[in-house]
Formats: structure tokens, C-alpha cells, sequence
């Protein structure tokens, strides 16, 4: 007689609905399907169980009938309805434990978000796909001297597949090398840039602003605070060739002239080396303008140089324009060129003295390129590069290319060899960053060619020393840093298996050449990290990222911005692998480095860190840690970031959203949905995966609100998106949408289509990452739910066994959002008839709860504290299911007044309080609602503890409580009918029960009242009251009253059961006992000859409610003094009870033996005492008083049959029962001396008879005393 407590998801008006599965549905679902729950690993399954008795309900008596002969007052004899609004309800919902007092929506919540209209036809989303070439802006190719022949790849047009077998057939060359290969130039000749146009601390990797895996209802998209993607490396050049004597000679041997230029170049390298020197974005964007300068600076020097000799040698020439071979004007890069013209370029690089000068100008361009792409001016790099290109080509068109000479290895061929690659590599960087990546691998494989024939022309040549051994090193990391950036292109084009290929390969020349300790290997790991982690493969992107760092450090030796990145990228594998705990620790370290080193302008890395803690304190459940978090990150955006409507501002509103959602604000939850839409949408067109992420969090948020249409309506449009965004249509999102819809369908009443979704959730999971990610935990969590409502409760605890495992693995075992799930297993166990187990879940589950560390607060506590009083109350556990009643209690009315609460008379008190409270309130005030389901809760839990307390036998208490529960559901401010109906019923039958007819009859008019309110005034409900209701009328003795009563109830029953129901039966068989009383004999017969046709043509001839009613006729022809009619009707009755009981009733027996002794047949009567004797020592033992009126009975047919000596020997049995169990002076055992004595007499045993009488007048002698 437990009802479920009124939760959100209990409809108003009444308590929990039982969503029973028929035995047909349990059985369908035993042939579904192979389900992906039954293939996630070893997990016991429940062994069958007999199910649970149902708890008979404490207000109603089964029928009885009239236990006498002449009146039929008693209320036993009348059958009391049992009221189905009044049964018992299933102990729990379908959904588990459930926040009691949800945030409500105001009225105009729905109205702020307007979804976009879903289109015909899907899209896919475009934003993976390639660039369009001719969209992009043209190479700076007209500026171009003409390359070299040697170096004009006849691939440089071919296709994608020429390009990446040259690529990959130079991979397997340098696979196969026994060459080792270490790190730049010592000057520095490769270098891990980061570029950035919102930071440039370069210290924020590209995942920060990709997806993230949905551990949230939505997910939350990690953006970074750079919009630039992680850099290249991009080789600079050394200054070997500025400190030549060759440079000295070909600037004329004027030392002044050569020093000038040097010191131009020297302070173009200083200012771009000052990018790591903690200056804030302006003023590195300053440095790098004047590097610019100062680089154009010097290489007008070497031009100067240039038109000084070929004005030496061609005093008379003209000033003309520099214009390369097909006639195009070529723009000056330095002041004073106008003179030059591309045959004096040509002079220049045939005369041996002077074709260094050309070298000098391709370094100085390929420097000038390194400092426009570092501020992200790639069309810029691009032309500085050709140019560089131009140059270099235009000097070997004079001789013969370094590779394929004789290499002499002076520092000028080596410096014009590695030259060569680095401008390529370069170029192939600048080209992927416009987006020209069909130009790129070109110009990749292009550099791999030349730096490996570079490399194998050095390893042929004679020379030996240390500056071969620098060389060598310089090329293999040279070579290195292009596999590299290979590797970069590869995931820009989409391929992440060719894009690891090339990186592996980086990182093995790296470390055959220096060890595992070079920073290239850190930086080559960190990106093979981020691309594991794009494909979910977490435990090597968290092993990459790990070794990353442990290099990094070696190097570094202190906390530093690239240090910080690292803790980033590795709490963001945590995040998206779990557990959480490891995340937060990652992450926490991250904001504490850049708190420390950002501030002013460049704290947006800080925004980022703040970001992600703040999902990772969201999906732990500490919901105001993450609101404070993101608001931090919010207002530092806001300050730093210019457009009102950037990403990174959305990303947060999307977040925050969903925070504010899980702290049940929903009007705040959709303000920021609303900003997060419309800016998504604005930015990246309706069709975006992101738009899908906001859609896919208004639809959860309808879904809490059962907006059911419109949920469905909207998570449809997020998975068209995001099925057309997934490759093969699988993918985390889809999976999340697809178990987001499952939950709408259920919720709807539909747990069979519910549990097909989520079947095929899991399914998509399977496909994507597997059954170890926490997403699998929560649908399997959710099809648990769904196996439970159906009551296939085997399915249902292998889901929920998986889920607490998987869930475990994220969390840990100390987490409270582990309680759910334990509480769902104790709700299936309960349901299994298993209260045993069910009571250790519980007990479990409330140990998290009260963990410190979980922080779970009361509302969350209370319900689990209910579920366990019921697994304890099942288990006969009486006195501890009554305590954790009263803790429950205690809670929750904490909550509702503020103060500690200690029991029910402390609360008595209180209610008053409570009821002035209401009083004053507003009817439209959102608390007023919160109120009313509180106290509604309080009502019920006080209807738990009263049927405790009814079993522990103390009915004055439990009647007590019952009164207080229907005293709170009558202060509600919403009036729950269903409630008041169902406690003023139950009283009502207490009060019936002893007697208290006017009470009785009382709480039985209230509890018509309130169901007529509800249902209306014909329903089977209210037909079942009125019935009782009449029934109390009839023991007052108000017979007039009564028949009118049953008579409605009996219409009403008819109306709705129609004329043959069993319901009918019972209300005629009450009529007729009225009809009895009012001395309508004939009436009555009438009316009992319908109610046993009705019984057996339901139940056949031989059921036991025909026999019941058979021995109601037969009182009413003893009634009317026609006893053989009567013995015949309790000859029937008695008939059918042996045959369908175990024991016949003894009030039937007493008055068919009386009946053969009125009509003579003593025998009979004899032999039907003594059946009744040993009913009754079977039944209450030989002590019984009652046992003693038999045996007289018995003598009396042994007398009447003058067989007075076998008399002898009952009336002492019956005279020692009643000296055992009465006074010793009662009238009952005179009455039993006279008859003994009488019978003494009989048979002439003098002796006898005078000691009889002795005792006798010896007990009347002692009465006068």
C-alpha cells in the first residue's frame, strides 16, 4: 500500500502512472532483435524471481456476509469496493529518481527561441570540403623570374595522385636511409612557429575550437582563442653566407658596404626573434613590420651593389625598367632599382664573382616571407617566396644546378643547396595556409626531392669535419620539419591515416638522429596527439601529448606558456575519455600557468582554460562551480573580443545554457540558446553542424518542459544535420540525438518504439567509439528505464549493470551521479520481487549522496531515502523502514519551512505557519507551485510512514498520521483530488473498521467529493465510493438512505461494466441484504437469485462467491421459517467450498447442524457438530471458547438421540474450556453444571449429580456474598 511520491514527471492531479507491459509485450521483446546491450560484455543476468505480491490495500475488506439469522447490521457483512483510485500505485516511476522541486517556466520561455525552419530536402554541410581553387587568389606568379629547368617538376601540373605517390615513394627512400638526422641549423634554421591574429602567445593548440564529445545534453564546442590553426614549421636560413669572403668580394671588397648590409639583415633576425619575449600581439606585429623594412633594407644594399658593377661594366647603359623573360614589369623591393634590367641580373649570375649577390637576395626574400607569414600575410609570403625562388633559379641558369656539379662543399653551394628546399617547404606552408592545397603538395614533394638529393650529395662528397656533421644535421631536420608539415596538409585535406604516416616518419628521423629528447619530437608528438584525438583514439593522443610535455620540460625547465598548452591538450583528452577527476587536475594546472604569464590583452588562453573547466565542473554535476567558471570566461571574451557575435562568445552562451538548464533555470537556459542560435546561424548558415548543438539543447530543454512536439520537431532538424555532417551518418551527435528522441518517446508512453532508438544509438556508438565512452554509459542508463517499464527486467539490469560500469570508468566509484543508475537497479530489483538486493542498492546509492565531496543536496536525498523505506518495509524491517521514513520526512520539510524539522508533532506546529503562508501568497507566484508539490510530498511520505506504522499494530498512531497526511494535502495550494481522494478513503476504512460510523461516513463524503472533482460524477470510481458510503448508512440502521445509495452506485456500475459485471454482483448482493433488514424477504431472494446467475455464468456453478451467496439465500428461508429450503441451499454452499476450499466456514456448518436438529436428523447433526469442533481446534487451538458452545451443541444430539452417556463426556470438555477461560462464578459454567447434572440425573448417577450440584450452589453461594 506504498503510492509513488509526486514528482515533475507525474501528472497532475494524482500520483505516479504504473505503465504495466501485458505478458504478450514481455514476450515479444524476449524474441526482439539481438539487442547491442546483450553484446557489451559479461554481466550476470537477474535470475527469475517470483514477482512481488501486491500489497492488499489497507482500506479494504474482502466481501463477507451476514454471520446471523435474524440481523444484518454488521459492517463486515456488507462488501466494501475496492476503489482503483485507491489502490495501491506502483511504488516508483519508470524514470528513477527525479529533482521534487524543479525551476518552472514562466509563461513566455517558449517564445524567445524560433527554430529555423526545417528544409525540404537536407544539405550536406560543406565545411570539410576543399577549397575551390579558382575562388582563391591568384599566385603572385607574374612577379616570377623563370625557374630553373632543372627544378620545373613535370608534376607541378599533374594530379593528386602523382603528387602522393612522390611523396610517398620519398617516404620509403628516407624509411630505408642509414643516415642519422637531427635538428636545424645552430642558428636556428627550422623553427616551431604558432600564428595567431587574436593572441600571440602561440600557445593554444586547434582542438579548442573543435567539437567536443557529448558528455553534456549537448555538446559543448572547445573553441580556441586564436582563430589561426596550429603553425608550421617553417625553415628559416642561416647567416653563412653573409660572412663569406665570396659576399665580401662580390659587394666590390668594400668592408663598410658588406658590414652595412650584414647588420640590416642581423637586425631584421633579432626583431623576429623576439616573438617568445613575452611581448604582448601589437608590438610583436611592430617588430616584424620593421623586420620587413630593415630585410628590404638590405637586400637594397646588395641591389645597389648590383647596379654599381653593371654600371662598372657597361658604363654607357641606360637606366631601364627590371622585367623578367616575358617582358612583365618586375616591382622594386628596395629603393634605387629602377635601373636594373633582367640582363644585367643575367651578367650578374655568369660572372663567378658576383652570382653570390643572387644567393644573398633569395635568402633575404625567403626571410622577409618567414616574416609575412608570421603575421599571417600569406598572399605576401607567397610572392617574397617566388621571388626568392626566381632569384635562385636565375643564378643557375648561368651555370650548372649545385646537385648536379661536383659539390666542393664550400659554404656557398651548401647554404644555395639547403636554400633551395627551405624556399620550397616554405612556399608549400604559405600555399596550404590560403587554402591552395593541390599547389602545396606540389611544392612538399618538390622540397623533399631537393633536401633528399641535398642530403645524399653531402654524404658523397669528400670533404669531412664538423661543419659537414652540422650540415647533415641541418638537411635531415630540414627534411623532418617537411614530413611534418605534410602531415599538417594531409588533416587539412582529410586524411588523418596518411597525415600519421608522415609525422611518424618525421618523428623517426628525428629521433634515429638526436633521441627522444629533441624539441621536434615534442612538437611532432603534440601534433600526432591532436590528430588521435580527432579520431577518438585517446589513449595514444594522451601518450603522445604526455611525451610531448616531458620533452618540452627537459628543454624548457620551467612552467611556461607551451607548457600550459600541454596540461590543456592533455585535460582535453581527459574530458573526452574520463575521467573527469584527471581532466579537472590537467586543466587546473593550464589556468594556473596562464593566469600567472597572460594578462592585459592577451588574456583569452585564460578565457580558454576557464572554458573547459567549466564543462568539465558541468558534467561532474557541480553546476555552480561551472557557472561561475563560464561567466569568468564570458566577461573576459566580451572584453577582448571586438564582434558582439564571435564564435567564442557563443560557445559560451551554448554552455551556459546548458548549466543553467541542469540548475533547472530554463528561462535563462533558452536567453542564451536563443543568443547562441541566432549568432551560429548568422555566422555559419543554418546548416552547420554547430546550428545542430544549439537545436539539440532547446530540444532537451522542451523535453523537460513536455513540450513533446516541439522537442521531436526540433532534435529531427539537429540529427538531419548531423547525420548529413557524419561520415557514414554515425557519429557521437547522432547517437546523442538519437537517445535524446528515445527519451521523448518514452516520456510519451511509447517504451516499445523508445527502446528501437536507442538500440540504434548504441549501435552508432558501437560504430564510433566503441562501448567504453560515457555517452554508451547514459543511453544504456536510459534503455534500462525503458526494458524496466516495459517489465522486462532481465534486459533492464544488464543495461544498467553496463552503464554502472562504463559510467564508473569516467567518474570513478565516489561519484554521485553513479547513484542514479544504483537507484534504477534497485527500482528493477524492488520490481523482481528482489527486496533484499534492491534494499542494498538503495543503500548504496544514498551513501554517494551523502559523500562530502559530492555535495548532494537534500532534494536530491529524500526521494532515494523513500525508495529505501520501501525495500526495508518489504523486507518485514518495520523499525528502520519507519526510521528512514521519518528522515525523509524531516528532510523535506526542512526544505519547505527553512528550519530543521524533528518529527511529526514538531511539524504539527509548523502546518499552521505553513497554511499563513499560503494564505498571503499570489496564486500566479512561480514559488506557489514549488510549494504545493513539496507539501505533496510530505503527504505522502507521512501515508508510507501511517502503513508502517498500521503493520507495527499500533492503530491509533497510524490513524494519527493518515489524518496529518490528508490535513497537508488539503493545504496544498494546487488541490491534488487523486490524493485527497486516496487518504480521506483510507481513513475512512479505518474509522469503519472501528466502528466509528460517523467519522467514517465523513471522510467517505469527502473522498466523493474530491473524486467527483476530478472525474466527474459517473465514473467506476465513483460508484465504488458511493457503494461504501451506503454501507456505512446500512450499519447506522439508515436503511432508506442505503438502498438509495446502492441503488446509484448500481446504475453507475452498469453504465460503465455493464449488467453482468462482477461489480454489479457485488452491489445487488448489498441491495438484497437491505431488503433483508426491511423485511422485503422476497425482494431479497429476488435479488440474490440475479447475483448468483451473474456469478455463474462469470465463474461457473462451483466458484466460491456462488457458494457465498447461497448461504445468504439460506438465511433468508430461515428467516422466513423454511428450514428444508434453507438446509438445502447450505447443503450446496458447504458442497462447493470443500470442493474449491481447504476448509469449509464454520457459521454455515453451526447453522445447517442447528437446522437437522429442528427437522429431527440428529445424525446429521452429530456428525456436522463434530466437523465444526475440529474446524475450530485446527483453527484457534483446544482452549478455544467458542470450541465449548459446540460441544454442547454435540451433547445435545447425542441426548435428543438418547445417548446420554456419550453426552457425559463433551459437556466436561465443554465445562473445563470454560473454567479455563472465564470466572470462576460466570453464568456460562452454572448454565454448563445444570446441563451435567441434568444428564446425571438422567442416568440415575446420584453421586454425581450431588456433587455437581454442590459446586453449583457453592458458586451461587459465593454470587450472594
Amino acid at each position: 500500500g506504498i503510492e509513488v511520491i509526486s514528482s515533475p514527471s507525474t501528472p497532475k492531479g494524482g500520483g505516479a502512472r504504473l505503465k504495466r507491459g501485458s505478458v504478450g509485450r514481455q514476450g515479444r521483446l524476449r524474441h526482439r532483435s539481438p539487442s547491442p546491450v546483450r553484446h557489451l560484455g559479461s554481466v550476470g543476468r537477474v535470475d527469475n524471481a517470483k514477482s512481488a505480491a501486491s500489497a492488499n490495500d489497507d482500506r479494504n475488506d474482502d466481501a463477507t456476509e451476514p454471520n446471523n439469522n435474524e440481523k444484518n447490521n454488521n459492517p463486515s457483512s456488507l462488501h466494501m469496493d475496492k476503489d482503483s483510485t485507491a489502490s495501491t500505485p506502483s511504488f516508483f516511476n519508470a524514470h528513477g529518481i527525479r529533482n521534487m522541486s524543479p525551476g518552472r517556466v514562466k509563461k513566455n520561455w517558449r517564445k524567445r527561441v524560433t527554430i529555423p525552419a526545417i528544409p525540404a530536402s537536407p544539405r550536406r554541410n560543406s565545411q570539410n570540403r576543399r577549397p575551390s581553387q579558382s575562388s582563391l587568389p591568384p599566385s603572385p606568379d607574374k612577379h616570377s623570374l623563370p625557374l630553373h629547368p632543372t627544378y620545373q617538376s613535370g608534376k607541378g601540373e599533374g594530379s593528386i595522385e602523382e603528387e602522393d605517390q612522390g611523396m610517398d615513394q620519398m617516404v620509403t627512400s628516407l624509411a630505408h636511409t642509414t643516415m642519422s638526422f637531427d635538428v636545424d641549423d645552430l642558428h636556428g634554421s627550422s623553427t616551431r612557429l604558432n600564428y595567431n591574429n587574436a593572441t600571440n602567445n602561440g600557445v593554444t593548440s586547434r582542438r579548442e575550437e573543435s567539437a567536443l564529445p557529448p558528455h553534456l545534453p549537448i555538446q559543448p564546442v572547445l573553441e580556441n582563442d586564436v582563430e589561426e590553426e596550429e603553425g608550421y614549421f617553417i625553415n628559416t636560413t642561416s647567416f653563412n653566407i653573409f660572412e663569406s669572403r665570396d659576399f665580401l668580394r662580390a659587394m666590390g671588397g668594400r668592408a663598410s658596404e658588406a658590414s652595412l648590409a650584414t647588420n640590416y639583415i642581423r637586425t631584421g633576425d633579432e626583431l623576429c626573434s623576439r616573438k617568445d619575449a613575452g611581448k604582448d600581439a601589437e608590438e610583436e606585429h611592430t617588430n616584424l613590420n620593421r623586420a620587413v623594412q630593415v630585410y628590404y633594407a638590405g637586400l637594397g644594399k646588395v641591389l645597389t651593389r648590383i647596379r654599381e658593377w653593371s654600371s662598372e661594366r657597361l658604363p654607357s647603359k641606360a637606366p631601364s625598367e627590371l622585367l623578367d623573360v616575358n617582358g612583365n614589369y618586375i616591382p622594386p623591393t628596395a629603393p634605387d632599382t629602377r635601373d636594373i634590367a633582367y640582363k644585367d641580373l643575367l651578367e650578374v649570375a655568369h660572372s663567378p664573382e658576383t652570382n653570390v649577390l643572387l644567393l644573398a637576395m633569395s635568402s633575404i626574400l625567403l626571410r622577409a616571407g618567414n616574416a609575412h607569414f608570421r603575421r599571417e600575410q600569406w598572399p605576401e609570403a607567397c610572392r617574397d617566396y617566388v621571388s626568392a625562388q626566381s632569384y635562385r633559379s636565375l643564378r643557375h641558369m648561368a651555370k650548372d644546378g649545385i646537385l648536379g656539379e661536383k659539390l666542393d662543399y664550400s659554404a656557398i653551394h651548401v647554404e644555395d643547396a639547403k636554400l633551395n628546399g627551405r624556399i620550397s617547404n616554405n612556399m608549400a606552408s604559405a600555399q596550404s595556409k590560403r587554402g591552395m592545397y593541390e599547389k602545396a603538395r606540389v611544392e612538399y614533394t618538390k622540397a623533399l626531392q631537393i633536401k633528399q638529393g641535398t642530403l645524399e650529395a653531402l654524404h658523397k662528397s669528400s670533404s669531412s669535419g664538423n661543419k659537414k656533421d652540422v650540415d647533415d644535421e641541418n638537411l635531415v631536420s630540414d627534411i623532418a620539419s617537411t614530413f611534418h608539415n605534410i602531415g599538417l596538409l594531409r588533416m587539412n585535406c582529410g586524411e588523418p591515416k596518411k597525415a600519421e604516416k608522415a609525422y611518424k616518419q618525421s618523428l623517426s628521423l628525428r629521433v634515429k638522429k638526436f633521441g627522444l629528447d629533441d624539441l621536434g619530437v615534442s612538437s611532432t608528438l603534440r601534433a600526432l596527439g591532436e590528430l588521435y584525438y580527432q579520431l577518438k583514439q585517446y589513449d595514444d593522443a594522451f601518450r603522445s601529448y604526455k611525451e610531448s610535455l616531458r620533452i618540452w620540460k627537459t628543454h624548457s625547465g620551467k612552467s611556461d606558456l607551451k607548457t600550459a598548452e600541454h596540461y590543456y591538450n592533455i585535460g582535453l583528452v581527459f574530458y573526452s575519455k574520463g575521467p573527469f577527476i584527471k581532466a579537472r587536475t590537467s586543466v587546473a594546472e593550464c589556468l594556473r600557468i596562464r593566469r600567472l604569464l597572460c594578462s592585459g590583452k592577451e588574456r583569452l588562453p585564460i578565457a580558454s582554460a576557464l572554458h573547459l573547466l567549466g564543462l568539465i565542473a558541468s558534467s561532474s554535476g557541480n553546476y555552480d562551480e561551472a557557472l561561475l567558471l563560464l561567466e569568468e570566461s564570458l566577461a573576459i571574451r566580451r572584453a577582448l573580443l571586438e564582434s558582439h557575435d564571435h564564435l567564442l562568445l557563443l560557445n559560451v552562451q551554448l554552455v551556459l545554457g546548458t548549466v543553467h538548464h541542469k540548475r533547472n533555470d530554463w528561462d535563462s537556459a533558452m536567453d542564451c540558446f536563443s543568443v547562441a542560435l541566432a549568432g551560429r546561424t548568422r555566422r555559419l548558415g543554418k546548416d552547420h553542424i554547430s546550428v545542430s548543438e544549439v537545436l539539440q539543447a532547446i530540444g532537451v530543454v522542451y523535453t523537460s518542459a513536455e513540450e513533446y512536439h516541439k522537442a521531436f520537431k526540433t532534435l529531427e532538424e539537429a540529427l538531419r544535420i548531423r547525420k548529413a555532417a557524419a561520415s557514414g551518418g554515425t557519429s557521437l551527435e547522432v547517437a546523442e540525438t538519437l537517445n535524446s528522441l528515445s527519451l521523448i518517446l518514452f516520456k510519451s508512453g511509447d517504451a516499445e518504439k523508445a527502446i528501437e532508438l536507442s538500440e540504434e544509438a548504441l549501435d552508432v556508438l558501437k560504430t564510433a567509439v566503441g562501448f567504453d565512452h560515457l555517452l554508451v554509459g547514459k543511453v544504456l542508463k536510459n534503455t534500462g528505464d525503458y526494458y524496466q517499464d516495459v517489465e522486462a527486467y532481465d534486459d533492464a539490469m544488464e543495461a544498467y549493470s553496463e552503464s554502472l560500469r562504463v559510467m564508473t570508468a569516467w567518474y570513478g566509484r565516489e561519484h554521485v551521479f553513479l547513484s542514479e543508475v544504483l537507484n534504477e537497479i534497485g527500482v528493477t530489483r524492488f520490481k523482481n520481487g528482489e527486496f533484499m538486493i534492491a534494499k542494498q542498492s538503495f543503500t548504496e546509492a544514498l551513501r554517494l549522496m551523502r559523500l562530502t565531496h559530492n555535495e548532494a543536496n537534500k532534494s536530491a536525498i529524500f526521494p532515494t531515502l523513500n525508495h529505501l523505506g520501501h525495500a526495508l518495509y518489504k523486507n518485514n524491517e518495520l523499525k528502520l523502514a519507519a526510521e528512514t521514513y521519518i528522515e525523509s520526512f524531516n528532510i523535506q520539510v526542512s526544505i519547505v519551512t527553512g528550519d530543521a524539522n524533528d518529527g511529526l508533532k514538531e511539524f504539527g506546529a509548523k502546518l499552521n505557519i505553513i497554511k499563513d503562508r499560503i494564505a498571503i501568497m499570489e496564486r500566479k507566484e512561480e514559488d506557489v507551485t514549488e510549494l504545493s508539490e513539496s507539501l505533496g510530498g510530505i503527504a505522502s511520505i507521512l501515508r508510507y510512514l501511517g502503513l508502517v506504522i498500521q503493520e507495527q499494530g499500533d492503530f491509533e498512531a497510524a490513524l494519527s498520521t493518515h489524518k496529518l497526511s490528508l490535513s497537508v494535502r488539503l493545504c496544498q495550494p494546487f488541490k491534488e483530488h487523486f490524493a485527497i481522494a486516496l487518504m480521506a478513503e483510507t481513513i475512512a476504512m479505518f474509522e469503519y473498521k472501528r466502528s466509528n460510523l460517523p467519522s467514517a461516513m465523513d471522510y467517505f463524503n469527502q473522498a466523493l467529493e474530491a473524486k467527483k472533482l476530478y472525474q466527474g460524477e459517473s465514473t467506476i470510481d465513483v460508484a465504488r465510493t458511493v457503494n461504501n458510503l451506503a454501507n456505512i448508512h446500512f450499519s447506522l440502521g439508515n436503511l432508506d438512505d442505503a438502498m438509495e445509495l446502492y441503488q446509484e452506485s448500481l446504475e453507475i456500475k452498469k453504465q460503465c461494466l455493464g449488467d453482468d459485471s462482477d461489480e454489479v454482483a457485488n452491489t445487488l448482493n448489498n441491495i438484497a441484504h437491505v431488503m433483508v433488514n426491511a423485511g422485503r424477504e422476497q425482494e431479497a431472494l429476488s435479488a440474490y437469485h440475479d447475483v448468483v446467475k451473474i456469478r455463474q455464468d462469470r465463474y461457473g456453478k462451483s466458484h466460491v462467491s456462488v457458494a457465498t451467496t447461497l448461504a445468504s439465500m439460506g438465511d433468508v428461508y430461515i428467516k422466513l421459517g423454511k428450514l428444508e429450503i434453507a438446509m438445502t441451499y447450505f447443503e450446496q454452499c458447504i458442497r462447493i467450498q470443500k470442493l474449491r476450499q481447504d476448509h469449509c466456514d464454520e457459521r454455515i456448518l453451526e447453522n445447517l447442524g442447528s437446522i437437522y436438529g429442528k427437522l429431527g436428523e440428529w445424525h446429521k447433526a452429530e456428525s456436522t457438530f463434530k466437523e465444526i469442533i475440529e474446524l475450530k481446534r485446527a483453527a484457534h487451538g483446544n482452549e478455544c471458547l467458542d470450541i465449548s458452545n459446540t460441544l454442547d451443541l454435540l451433547a445435545v444430539s447425542y441426548i435428543e438421540q438418547d445417548r446420554y452417556a456419550e453426552s457425559i463426556e463433551h459437556l466436561q470438555e465443554a465445562l473445563r474450556i470454560r473454567k479455563a477461560c472465564l470466572d470462576d462464578e460466570d453464568d456460562e459454567i452454572l448454565a454448563s453444571l445444570n446441563k451435567l447434572a441434568f444428564v446425571y440425573k438422567s442416568l440415575d448417577m446420584t453421586d454425581l449429580m450431588l456433587e455437581v450440584r454442590g459446586e453449583f450452589e457453592a458458586i451461587q453461594e459465593r454470587r450472594r456474598r
